[in-house]
């Protein structure tokens, strides 16, 4: 193993130190272990929250949409969105925003009710945003008193891939 691949971490609680050193997956597996030991609360929440790996979120929309090198993330022609509900859309348009931004095609993985709009074709996407940010599928992270600027949480995507993702694969196979 080359220094390069080593990755070195110590832990300081209540006047103990310890130190993981080896390749960076095998100290994250010690670390985990570590805290699961002490602290078996923390391995108990870390069971329950959302984790979005993207390589795997790509994989599974793959054939669902297409990255175009210009534009990012499209929906490839074929794929028929006219069967979806207008919550769908909505939601879709979000995540292809999110993928955008975390394959850095564009800055910013948030739009406002206007964009939203305009690019699901969801006439009342204020309405739907409001209905999906009490649902936490969306989250709003406009200040108080001006205009809403929307993202999909961590929920969303899992909903959005348990829940319209078989849809729109059976629509397009």
């Amino acid at each position: 193993m080359t220094e390069e691949n080593k990755l070195k971490a110590s832990i300081e609680w209540e006047g103990k130190r310890a130190v993981f050193e080896g390749p960076p997956e095998e100290v994250w597996a010690s670390i985990n272990r570590f805290l699961s030991e002490t602290h078996p609360q923390i391995a108990s929440i870390a069971d329950l929250i959302i984790k979005i790996d993207m390589g795997e979120l790509l994989t599974k929309l793959k054939g669902t949409i297409r990255i175009d090198k210009d534009v990012g993330p499209v929906v490839p022609v074929d794929v028929d969105l006219g069967e979806l509900a207008d919550k769908d859309k909505v939601v879709l348009f979000l995540l292809l925003k999110r993928v955008a931004f975390k394959t850095g095609y564009i800055d910013k993985e948030t739009a406002e009710v206007e964009e939203v709009t305009k690019e699901s074709k969801v006439k009342t996407a204020g309405v739907v945003l409001s209905n999906l940010v009490a649902e936490n599928i969306v989250q709003n992270i406009g200040e108080v008193g001006k205009k809403g600027i929307y993202r999909i949480t961590d929920y969303g995507i899992e909903w959005f891939v348990k829940s319209v993702l078989p849809k729109m694969q059976s629509v397009s196979q």
